[in-house]
């Protein structure tokens, strides 16, 4: 019997290189890709890891890729969707070409990866694991981060429902604040703004970044989460990991009083 194949974006470093030693450790042959092949160094002649360029952005690079994934493989079991970019300011100053860049990355990368490997999956009746975040639950000022994760998770669940008609089964992880290059990109964040309208609140909302943070997981930890997804014969729906209490209680707060509440703690 063949070994079954996973590809995982985002897994030059992070939670997505954790994510593919898991799947390696369980007998997957690993298709890891990201934007950047020099971060696979360590794996690059690893036996059992297939390491391709991959910028979820570009259709030619997502096309070149399932092409590769064909020629070597013919098959796909599981499809990981992790790459995520992470950044602060202003939205409403950012104007759409900004909001664009991040969104291209943690939104359009995943009908961007459907629409090329689908078939793969509706072939095996394999597996779309989605990464998403907590921070769905509140989307706040100068985070388009987070405005991105709801927007994701709104497109995926349609995308859910479509691939559940082929028998695809799709899973969502949201894992609260994992150790990673974003969680440490956004303790450290120091940027400021000039000419802003929001540059007092601005300042506020950086300086009080690490308070809200809470704890923060390892990806090991959040990795064996998403193989349990990737094996089990009867997954979650969605598997929440490490989540902040005080996001979720935020999240419960009616609409009039969690605007009030965020918007004191900046002024």
């Amino acid at each position: 019997m063949s070994k079954k194949v996973v590809l995982i974006t985002g897994a030059g470093r992070g939670l997505g290189r954790a994510i593919a030693e898991a799947f390696y450790q369980d007998g997957f042959d690993i298709i890891a890709t990201d934007i950047d092949l020099g971060l696979f160094s360590d794996v690059k002649d690893k036996e059992r890891f297939t390491c391709i360029k991959l910028d979820v952005t570009s259709e030619n690079d997502v096309s070149k890729c399932a092409e590769i994934v064909v020629e070597k493989f013919g098959k796909l079991d599981v499809l990981i969707s992790n790459a995520g970019i992470v950044d602060f300011y202003p939205v409403s100053e950012s104007g759409s070409e900004r909001l664009k860049k991040i969104f291209d990355v943690n939104v359009f990368g995943l009908p961007e990866l459907t629409k090329y490997f689908l078939p793969f999956l509706i072939n095996l009746r394999g597996r779309l694991i989605v990464i998403s975040s907590e921070s769905y639950k509140v989307p706040s000022p100068f985070q388009p981060y987070a405005v991105s994760k709801q927007a994701l998770e709104s497109l995926y669940k349609a995308i859910k429902i479509e691939l559940s008609l082929k028998g695809v089964r799709s899973i969502l992880i949201r894992p609260g604040a994992i150790q990673t290059q974003i969680i440490d990109d956004t303790i450290i964040f120091s940027k400021t703004i000039e000419n802003s309208f929001f540059k007092k609140e601005f300042s506020n909302f950086i300086e009080s970044i690490s308070k809200y943070i809470g704890k923060i997981t390892t990806v090991e930890d959040v990795a064996k989460v998403v193989l349990k997804a990737g094996i089990d014969k009867h997954p979650k729906c969605v598997y929440n990991i490490n989540h902040n209490p005080l996001v979720s209680l935020l999240s419960l707060l009616p609409e009039k009083l969690k605007d009030f509440v965020i918007g004191k703690s900046l002024k």
